[in-house]
C-alpha cells in the first residue's frame, strides 16, 4: 500500500503547468538543467552509505 502511495505522489509534480514561456507541462521540464546536481547528490549519498556499511 505504501508503494502505491509513493508511486502516486511521484506523479503529482507532473500535474502542474510549467511557467509561461516554456509551453511544457510539469515541474520537471528543467530536468536536463538539474540532472548534474541530482547525479552528484546521488553519488555522495551512495558513497556515504558505502562507507558506513564498509565498517
Amino acid at each position: 500500500m505504501k508503494l502505491l502511495f509513493a508511486m502516486l505522489f511521484t506523479l503529482l509534480p507532473a500535474l502542474a503547468w510549467a511557467h509561461p514561456g516554456h509551453g511544457g507541462v510539469g515541474l520537471f521540464h528543467h530536468l536536463l538543467d538539474l540532472a548534474p546536481a541530482i547525479i552528484l547528490v546521488a553519488l555522495i549519498a551512495w558513497a556515504g552509505i558505502w562507507v558506513k556499511n564498509r565498517k
